[in-house]
């Protein structure tokens, strides 16, 4: 039998959780897939009657569910760093480490070449130290090198990459960011946001990057490691974080030569929003494969990195962070941007930032309250009752951090303290006061496992065992439903992904075992055993 046109198949599994709404079949054990959508769940027995002629797959034991949806992760940035070094706290877990892992990835390079690095943690790696040019003129004193703090908006750089870049002590900073001087003036090596994307990010550069960009090549091979590594999380859409020109082309190209293994929603950064507009380009354009997700912008920077905008300073300091935008400028870009029918999706960490982006937000709907799009608020980190308040009212989906307390937030309370962390990723008194909230790793600055995130947000218990925040705990259903229906809502998607139910896309995950019957602290070590993709195997264990 066929519907539209389109041969129905059946996948069987010895538990599927269709995460339908409450009123519908929720834990049936088939599902009948037509072209890439599944056009009805139930009993195998009911589907076999209706469907007599369509073959089976068995998926095996286990629990099939829909596939993870990731609001915030940064594909194409994981495509680009794929070409450098890795040097994460779990394989440079001292300065010792550090260095021999930047000196061998530098001989493998040509003569002067540059030699990035990623991922680097200044409290696990460092003891809290930054490490500085000086420590990188020690350790590759052969070549210009960036490495980038795993919170991605500041780095470190040698001396031969300061000449390289045309800075010396006598640069001024640049607008939205800063260049780190030592005592006297002298420049230290470290670059914070504006600084560090001028630098390395193409698609918030304002001027040619100075690295020298991979090849195509090397980005498509780039694209496609870090893409079997999201499926065998059981991830089968994305929503990519910081996409410019090079990172459309390079999803395009990848989507042209069937090399797109995700589904992608693209978050285009600000300074390309004007070239959209003018274009007429409204939210949602595209298709199921590539499609346009929202303007990205900024208003602070890092929760790991101490780069946030606060009202009350870190801990132990009168520093409050920093804005990298002006509230003329903001409201200026929110009004365009909503105005055109885009949706906006801008990273506001601190409670300072957040809400001056409500402010700029509830202008912008003010003068023109007749477009409905649903506006994002990537991270939203430190809120408080007003600020909850105000998401609520004007019906935002804030895009928290699904995995940081419990894989930075042990180096966080120092900053930070326990009350303050306790109101951070406050998933709990979000979802309490009716507000869509969306999963989100924000891989490289977090493990892009959408179980790990969910064990972060059901135990709020940091690696070292310490509960931050108990009373922002979440049920293991809720916490799943923040990487389907969530996330696919801040896409403007939450009628075709999310549920393994009629209309919805056939991508799904098969797990080992039934997440609602495993222990909180085990759910991260669920192994996934399948991920299929509109009906088809994408990858297997």
């Amino acid at each position: 039998m066929a519907v539209n046109d389109m041969p129905v198949r059946l996948l069987r599994c010895e538990r599927i959780r269709t995460m339908a709404p409450t009123g519908a079949p929720q834990v049936v054990d088939a599902l009948a897939v037509a072209g890439d959508r599944v056009v009805a769940a139930g009993p195998l027995a009911g589907l076999r009657e209706r469907f007599p002629e369509a073959p089976e797959t068995d998926l095996g034991g286990g629990c099939a569910l829909p596939g993870f949806v990731d609001a915030h992760l940064h594909l194409t940035m994981a495509a680009r760093d794929s070409v450098g070094a890795d040097v994460s706290a779990d394989v440079t877990p001292s300065a010792d480490r550090l260095a021999e892992r930047l000196r061998a990835a530098a001989a493998t390079l040509p003569a002067g070449a540059w030699l990035r690095a990623g991922r680097y943690d200044h409290v696990r790696t460092t003891g809290g130290r930054v490490v500085d040019r000086h420590d990188l003129d020690r350790w590759v004193p052969d070549r210009p090198v960036l490495v980038t703090h795993v919170g991605a908006h500041w780095g470190v750089v040698n001396s031969a990459a300061l000449a390289a870049a045309g800075l010396t002590d006598d640069s001024p900073d640049p607008r939205g960011g800063s260049l780190g001087r030592d005592g006297a003036g002298r420049l230290t090596g470290v670059l914070y946001e504006q600084a560090l994307f001028d630098l390395a990010y193409p698609s918030l550069a304002r001027r040619p990057p100075v690295i020298p960009p991979p090849g195509e090549d090397e980005l498509l091979a780039g694209l496609d490691a870090a893409s079997a590594r999201f499926l065998s999380a059981g991830i089968t859409s994305i929503g990519d974080a910081m996409v410019g020109p090079d990172e459309l082309r390079l999803l395009q190209t990848a989507r042209a030569r069937d090399r797109l293994r995700q589904r992608v929603t693209a978050l285009v950064t600000y300074p390309h929003a004007d070239h959209l507009i003018a274009a007429g380009i409204q939210d949602g354009f595209g298709d199921d494969w590539l499609r346009l997700g929202g303007i990205k912008a900024f208003v602070d920077g890092a929760v790991a990195g101490l780069t946030c905008w606060l009202s009350e300073p870190f801990r132990g300091t009168d520093d409050h962070g920093m804005p990298v935008v002006t509230p003329e400028e903001l409201t200026d870009l929110a009004v365009r941007v909503h105005s055109a029918g885009l949706r906006l999706a801008v990273h506001a960490n601190g409670d300072r930032a957040i809400a001056l982006l409500l402010d700029a937000v509830e202008h912008a709907r003010g003068r023109r309250p007749d477009i409905t799009t649903r506006h994002r608020i990537e991270h939203c980190s430190v809120v408080d009752e007003a600020i909850v308040a105000r998401i609520a009212a004007l019906d935002l989906i804030p895009v928290p951090f699904a995995g940081y307390v419990t894989f930075h937030g042990d180096a966080l309370v120092d900053a930070y303290g326990e009350e303050r962390l306790g109101r951070m990723f406050a998933h709990r008194r979000m979802l309490d006061a009716g507000i869509t909230v969306a999963g989100s790793s924000d891989y490289p600055c977090g493990p892009y496992e959408p179980l790990f995130g969910v064990k972060s947000c059901v135990t709020r218990r940091t690696r070292a065992g310490r509960v931050l925040g108990a009373h922002q705990r979440i049920s293991t259903g809720e916490a799943l439903a923040l990487f389907g229906t969530g996330a696919a809502a801040a896409a403007g998607e939450e009628g075709h992904k999310g549920r393994l139910a009629p209309g919805y896309l056939a991508d799904l995950v098969v797990l080992a075992a039934d997440p609602f019957e495993v222990p909180p602290d085990e759910l991260d070590q669920i192994p996934v055993t399948q991920t299929w993709v509109g009906g088809v195997p994408a990858w297997t264990s």
